[in-house]
């Protein structure tokens, strides 16, 4: 366990610990859009080169589109789970750090 000799200090490193951890909450958010916005544009394309040559009403050509696109909608979903974790940890580490707060207040 760190000591911090001040109060400052020790707000400091919590400061620079809810930082480290939105930062990487809100890289994760971007990641899972961006990636949830390239599914989509793949599967349009896919639709349309599919229309072109005449085969998006073809039964395979549609499962095949169907089975990537539940693949993406199931990533998405385990994603969108894992990046709510983060939040819930954050919440936690917040609630965590209060108490470290004010155990190092009554201390003093």
């Amino acid at each position: 366990m760190v000591t911090y000799r001040t109060l400052a200090e020790l707000e400091d490193a919590q400061d620079h610990e809810r930082t480290t951890a939105r930062l990487r909450i809100e890289a994760a958010e971007r990641y899972l859009g961006h990636y949830r916005s390239r599914v989509d544009q793949v599967c349009e394309a896919f639709f349309s080169v599919g229309a072109r040559e005449g085969v998006a009403d073809d039964p395979g050509f549609r499962e095949g589109l169907r089975r990537v696109s539940d693949a993406a909608a199931e990533n998405v979903a385990y994603a969108g789970r894992r990046v709510g974790e983060l939040e819930d940890e954050y919440d936690c580490m917040l609630r965590e750090q209060d108490e470290q707060r004010e155990r190092f207040l009554a201390e003093q």
